[in-house]
């Protein structure tokens, strides 16, 4: 008898321990993916190491071409990632840009676009890597510049005589140098134009070759050699704010990550609020600076993100 109620009793041990597991809730799991350059890498970084702090088993899905990511979110291959405002509106969405549209509105425009494509744009970084103009901080107090348009008087005032470099590209396109030589209404000398491939206006900044160089917003040879960057006050360049969306059919399943990812966004200059000039180029410095560790100090993208995480209470190791 003793025996019997012994079997009897491991039966029923037996059999609420497969109750328990029956009812135990399943891992949550995403994919997040992110593009094949620096800045990439590392929001990937931050956004897959937080979301593992909290609970998530996160696969990554690195080294994509934008349109490739964009497939893979539209496929449900990946979850989330972070993309740029511009890109999206002009590429995934196929719309013409219009010099003069802010960084809050293209936001915005983008944001309710995609929510009928079942994607869910949350708060934007606002570290608007586009293009821009940048010099050595020594000719801006010079002058007592700041701004595009500042620049823009200052070319006139010296009938376009500012040495200034920029991609050849750039030079010639419609919605380049004459697109935005006539929005800020300035001309600069044919002689003092100098154009070369992707990358040589920084060297030509660098070795001191012009004035006025074309950098991207976030460029690391930007916090490098501390330029400054000219404000687009007049909003001419488009838009392309960093900033993290997620499947609607995702979200809805784990709808913390909306707080859990505007958390990490809250940490960059202007946490998610409306964007303005001096937000906007904050932001462009924290981001030169999290890529120079990359490009300059040689750090790993994951490195770069464990240390950013904890420096700003995000995590604790």
């Amino acid at each position: 008898m003793p025996r019997l109620i012994s079997i009897i009793l491991a039966m029923v041990v037996t059999l609420a321990l497969i109750v328990m597991g029956c009812g135990a809730p399943a891992a949550k799991e995403v994919t997040v993916g992110n593009k094949n350059f620096t800045e990439e890498y590392v929001v990937g970084e931050l956004m897959k190491q937080l979301l593992e702090d909290r609970g998530f088993k996160v696969n990554l899905a690195s080294d994509l071409s934008s349109m490739a990511l964009r497939g893979a979110m539209e496929a449900g291959d990946i979850d989330i990632c972070a993309d740029y405002t511009g890109t999206a509106w002009m590429v995934y969405l196929e719309h013409e840009y219009e010099p003069g549209v802010d960084n809050n509105q293209l936001y915005s425009s983008v944001k309710e676009e995609e929510e009928g494509n079942g994607f869910i744009w949350l708060d934007p970084m606002w570290n608007n890597n586009t293009y821009a103009m940048a010099s050595w901080p020594d000719f801006v107090e010079a002058h007592n510049i700041t701004t595009l348009s500042d620049l823009a008087a200052l070319y006139g005032d010296m009938e376009g005589k500012i040495t200034t470099f920029v991609d050849f590209e750039w030079s010639v396109r419609p919605d380049g140098y004459p697109a935005m030589a006539e929005h800020y209404d300035f001309e600069i000398d044919e002689d003092s134009i100098l154009t070369g491939t992707p990358g040589t206006s920084l060297l030509g900044l660098e070795n001191h070759d012009c004035e006025v160089a074309m950098v991207f917003g976030t460029d690391a040879a930007i916090a490098k050699n501390g330029w400054h960057v000219y404000a687009d006050d007049k909003s001419f360049f488009p838009p392309y704010d960093l900033t993290p969306y997620v499947r609607a059919e995702v979200l809805s399943t784990y709808p913390e990550i909306e707080g859990i990812l505007n958390e990490l966004v809250a940490t960059f200059p202007g946490g998610g609020a409306t964007a303005t000039p001096e937000i906007v180029t904050e932001g462009q410095k924290a981001w030169q600076e999290l890529n120079a560790k990359v490009d300059i100090d040689k750090m790993e993208p994951d490195e770069v993100a464990h240390e950013y995480l904890i420096a700003h209470g995000l995590i604790t190791e």
